[in-house]
């Protein structure tokens, strides 16, 4: 038999396979400002809201302390980063000829540039690497100790049918290398592979509450964010977990998602959310995102289509309470109805007089509520697209700002007359409180009143607040001034229940 088959029959399990099976296998101003900037005095400083600590066997990462909606937990660069493209290692001009002879034969190149890029690295990162696969993780990692038995057989067959290249590597080292990347290995959308000291020890859960990205551009290369994105933030102690796979799949009931995710490998997801009994949340899923889908296609939408889409989105937010991209895109849809409802509004208010059909569902006077609500809408679809795809959003936050910019222009209009209306009122208020502390300091036997008496009026009448209040002829008690009731006698209608 050929080493193909050899690999085939006993796969050498690596990134790809890994990353399914290792969801919880174990007990246990503008819209695009500086996006995936690290929040560090010193590019090599790094932000860390969180420990590892170990439960089950297997360290988790930890919440130091409270966190809301959108903190930043960790900014880490990587222990060890792999470059997309395998020949950068194989095919160097100072590489050995026969790495690239070996990476046909092996068919698998990825694994042996690993192993070359481990191997260039310095003596104590070396170190640090391999202390990834600390003492005893195969007893406690049924997950970690499959991939390292599965790497090591492959490499055993393969040195058994080719021993020319025995000698050509360390195999010892080149099965733990295939098995760390394996077991704590991440894949960046950009093709390269990385292994974290932090990052790499966080746990797959169908209901995150965090979510990673790594920088594509800036120093040091493959740098990782992590912020979180449970709606309701994550308390302290709690373990902060992030999803191994794509939104279409956490949309799933748990059958369906339990073996996209596992692919019939024999392994389960433990996190809370599989754990639970949800098939009614499952139920609900599905339908609130039918719903939605149903009510942002609606042409033109109505203010009762987008009141409803609106209510439908708050259910989905609960069943599924962290940040996703296919809620952020139904809040930038929504967004956009609410801004065509406004834009309706406004020409349905400039052309009152006119002979014309009105739009029907359409209440002008809700508009300010709805831009308040449109305005939420893009911001917080913006900040969700930042926390989940990093400087990979940037693109779309600049389609997003021809939309919002009007919006935010209005809303600014609008807070303006809002806090002069309140200043006005306030300032109204303080003239009638001023009235009334002059009305107290008059003294008790200065007159009867009249226009010439110099004490309280009489029925000549009060001004209050610019207010002109006709008073009673003789007042409640003799020698004070009029009560309240006696000043608004005659504005109240009879029998109202007043006082």
């Amino acid at each position: 038999a050929t080493s193909s088959v050899h690999l085939q029959s006993r796969p050498l399990i690596g990134l790809a396979a890994s990353a399914a099976m290792a969801a919880g296998s174990s007990s246990g101003p503008s819209l695009s400002g500086a996006i995936g900037t690290p929040q560090s005095a010193a590019a090599g400083d790094a932000i860390v809201r969180g420990e590892l600590v170990d439960r089950g066997g297997r360290l988790s990462l930890v919440a130091v302390r409270r966190m809301r909606w959108g903190t930043q937990v960790l900014s880490e660069r990587p222990v060890l980063l792999v470059e997309a493209d395998p020949d950068i290692y194989l095919r160097a001009a100072d590489a050995d000829q026969r790495l690239a002879e070996m990476a046909e034969a092996l068919g698998d190149p990825w694994r042996l540039a690993s192993y070359v890029a481990f191997k260039q690295l310095h003596e104590r990162k070396q170190k640090e690497f391999l202390a990834l696969w600390s003492e005893g993780i195969e007893s406690s990692d049924p997950l970690a100790a499959h991939i390292h038995e599965q790497n090591r057989q492959g490499a055993d067959l393969f040195v058994k049918d080719r021993p020319e290249f025995g000698k050509l590597i360390f195999w010892t080292h080149f099965v733990l290398v295939a098995a760390i990347f394996g077991r704590f290995g991440v894949r960046n959308p950009d093709g390269t592979r990385a292994v974290y000291a932090l990052c790499s020890h966080i746990r797959h859960s169908c209901r995150p509450n965090a979510a990673a990205f790594s920088l594509r551009k800036g120093f040091p290369k493959g740098r990782r964010m992590l912020h979180i994105i449970a709606t309701d933030g994550v308390p302290r102690g709690e373990e902060i977990t992030v999803s191994d796979e794509t939104e279409a799949i956490l949309c799933l009931p748990k059958l369906e998602r339990s073996h996209k995710l596992f692919r019939g490998s024999g392994f389960k997801c433990e996190c809370r959310r599989c754990t639970e009994d949800g098939s009614k949340l499952d139920e609900c899923i599905a339908q609130a995102l039918a719903r939605m889908q149903t009510l942002l296609a609606v042409r033109p939408p109505t203010d009762e289509s987008t009141k409803e889409a609106l209510s439908c989105f708050k259910e989905l937010d609960k069943a599924l309470p962290f940040s996703m991209q296919i809620k952020a895109k139904a809040k930038v849809l929504l967004a956009s109805a609410f801004t065509e409802l406004n834009n309706r509004a406004a020409w349905q208010e400039e052309h009152r007089g006119a002979n014309i059909v009105q739009w029907t569902g359409l209440d002008a006077e809700a508009q300010e509520q709805r831009l308040k609500d449109t305005k939420k809408l893009f911001e917080t679809a913006a900040k969700d697209f930042e926390y989940l795809l990093g400087q990979d959003a940037l693109g779309i936050l600049q389609r997003m700002e021809a939309g919002y910019e009007p919006v935010r222009d209005q809303h600014k209009i609008l807070s303006k007359y809002a806090r002069e209306k309140e200043r006005s009122v306030a300032s109204s208020a303080a003239e009638l409180n001023e009235s009334r502390a002059s009305q107290s300091q008059q003294p008790a036997g200065a007159g009867g009143g009249g226009a010439g008496g110099g004490g309280y009026p009489t029925a000549a009448g009060v001004t209050l607040g610019g207010m002109q209040f006709d008073m009673p002829a003789t007042s409640g008690k003799e020698g004070l001034p009029p009560g309240w009731e006696e000043i608004f006698q005659s504005k109240r209608p009879a029998g109202d229940g007043w006082y």
